[in-house]
């Protein structure tokens, strides 16, 4: 019995190692590095930069979400790519596109949008602007869309402005050979400053500038959510006295992460999380990294914040208990009603094999009263071979665990009551 039991047992425990093992293997999937492929461009742009340290500070981190690249011609065809699947995360300026199957993680930069240019020109707000040669980054071509609606908002019409699209390293040329009257600066001031955009400014327009301000900044953000209002605060362009001498009210342009309304909010909560962590470990290859900010979460945003980053910003959150919790306790549940069963089939088999190897103490019962009432020699030599027959079984079903020793008592006395009824027999046929 001892042996039998053994083998049940550790079938038991067999099926349990596997069932361990299954769920060991289920977390052990679910733990590996999940890959995102990130929409950006266009190669050599802010964003291309930053999505690059990204990708460079998540692996360094063995973060348990990494991104995969894809570059693209700049934030329309990344807006183009989320909405067709073929990205789950795009960085873009939402001013020039915003995905429609996408929600904001995180704003990347922000940059205050200004007009600069000299004394000379006597220029000092942006209606003086009129039959003037303004010039402005043509890449990426939202930049000029931008600068029709600033014009449009002081009814300046575009035709009544000579719009010269300039490369970066054709500002400061153009600035000092006055083919330009007044620059429309859009990156070179932001939530941390661009060192080597003010730079150009100051090279380009001179130590004492003139700066004028998008003032009805609200105004514009009221019609155009991408749209937000800002200041360049005092001394922004550095100096002594500082420059501008007073903070000035402007619009704000913002870049972001978005993330396909598709993604499990868990996992861009801790995207979001692993991404604000590299702000303390890239700081020194990539300063700009430091004006990484959380959004508005505010249900009046302009700007949706996907559900998962959302959580994460409130400390809304769910832990690791808190989402597969229900799972521990099912599968403590299953594990428990599996022993039970498992148990109780194997008492039940238990239980049908003892009752199959008792039945030959019924066996030999009958054998017994046909051996006493026999006549027949040969057939009482039958019928004791057919109880060897049986006491053979007998032992087998021992040896298997079929039987305790009770049983096998039992057995024993029946054998030996069958032995003397053989020999009493024999005895009583040769008499006769």
């Amino acid at each position: 019995m001892r042996l039998g039991m053994g083998r049940r047992g550790l079938a038991l425990l067999g099926g349990f190692m596997a069932l361990g093992g299954l769920v060991a293997a289920t977390f052990y999937y679910l733990n590996q590095p999940r890959t995102l492929r990130l929409a950006v461009g266009p190669l050599g742009s802010e964003d291309a930069r930053m999505a690059a340290a990204f990708v460079q500070g998540l692996n360094r981190d063995k973060a348990s979400i990494r991104l995969r690249l894809i570059m693209t011609e700049g934030s329309a065809d990344s807006a183009r790519k989320i909405d067709a699947g073929e990205a789950d995360l795009a960085m873009l300026r939402p001013d020039i596109a915003i995905p429609s199957t996408a929600d904001t993680v995180l704003v990347t930069r922000r940059t205050f949008p200004f007009f600069i240019t000299t004394k000379e020109t006597a220029i000092g707000r942006i209606a003086d602007l009129r039959g003037r040669k303004v010039g402005v980054v043509r890449s990426p071509s939202g930049n000029v869309a931008l600068l029709k609606r600033v014009l449009a908002q002081y009814e300046v019409r575009a035709e009544e402005v000579e719009i010269v699209g300039l490369g970066q390293d054709e500002v400061l040329p153009a600035a000092k050979e006055k083919r330009i009257d007044a620059f429309f600066s859009i990156n070179a001031v932001g939530s941390h400053t661009n060192n080597e955009g003010l730079r150009r400014l100051r090279s380009a327009w001179g130590e004492d500038p003139v700066l004028i301000p998008v003032r009805e900044a609200a105004a514009l953000a009221a019609h155009d959510r991408a749209v937000e209002t800002g200041e360049i605060v005092r001394g922004a362009l550095g100096g002594d006295p500082p420059r501008p001498a007073e903070s000035l009210q402007t619009i704000s342009i913002t870049s972001r992460l978005f993330a396909s309304q598709s993604l499990d909010d868990n996992l861009v909560g801790e995207l979001t999380k692993d991404i604000l962590g590299l702000r303390l470990t890239l700081a020194a290859e990539l300063p700009s990294i430091q004006a990484l900010e959380t959004p508005s979460t505010d249900k009046d945003a302009p700007l949706p914040v996907h559900s998962g980053a959302a959580a994460y910003i409130d400390g809304e959150q769910e832990t690791f208990f808190d989402r597969y919790g229900d799972w521990f306790y099912i599968g403590a549940m299953a594990l428990s009603a599996l022993g039970t069963g498992g148990a109780a089939v194997f008492s039940r088999e238990s239980a049908n094999r003892r009752r199959r190897a008792m039945a030959g103490l019924d066996e030999l019962l009958v054998l017994l009263a046909t051996i006493r009432s026999t006549e027949d020699e040969a057939e009482l030599s039958r019928l004791g071979r057919e109880a060897d027959l049986i006491l053979t079984r007998v032992l087998g079903d021992y040896a298997k665990g079929d039987l305790d020793t009770a049983a096998l008592a039992a057995y024993r006395l029946a054998i030996d009551q069958v032995g003397r009824a053989v020999a009493e027999r024999q005895r009583a046929l040769a008499e006769d």
